[in-house]
């Protein structure tokens, strides 16, 4: 997809007539939930928080399908952080082995890496979550101070 045509949806998502506090949360949410280290689950879990909590699914979508390479490449490294908290040995694994694991089916993957998916995410929540926190609270200033700013241009017509 072409960066121009990322931007044109960018910006459509932005024009949907939300309140800074709602794009600040889709697009964080949209990231949090992004990098969850199961791979297949991202797409449910975005619907069922976009729907309970009346946020913009297009543009969490939009943010979760953008940063799915780092997803996935994420996943190991992710693991690898809830070993150290727990004191687990390391499980050699490789990128071709979770992806040959996923080939089989979801199924296949958790039987096999069930323990370590676990691991993986209490991980993920350990380092995403506050970054994703974070990552609110900036573009909430953000979106705010730009809606201010429209606001009262809007007046000053």
């Amino acid at each position: 997809m072409p960066i121009r045509r990322i931007i044109q949806k960018a910006k459509g998502f932005l024009s949907q007539g939300l309140q800074p506090r709602e794009l600040a949360a889709s697009i964080a949410i949209g990231t949090l939930i992004g990098v969850f280290p199961i791979y297949g689950t991202t797409t449910a879990i975005l619907v069922f928080l976009a729907w309970r909590m009346s946020l913009n699914l297009p543009l969490m979508l939009f943010v979760s399908y953008l940063i799915t390479p780092l997803q996935l490449l994420l996943v190991i490294p992710l693991m690898r952080v809830g070993e150290w908290l727990f004191g687990f040995d390391h499980l050699e694994l490789d990128l071709a082995s979770l992806q040959l694991s996923f080939q089989n089916g979801i199924f296949e993957t958790f039987s096999t890496f069930s323990g370590r998916l676990v691991l993986s995410i209490v991980g993920w929540g350990l380092l995403f979550g506050p970054f994703a926190l974070g990552l609110f609270i900036l573009l909430f200033q953000i979106f705010r101070y730009f809606f201010r700013r429209k606001m009262l241009e809007r007046m000053a017509e």
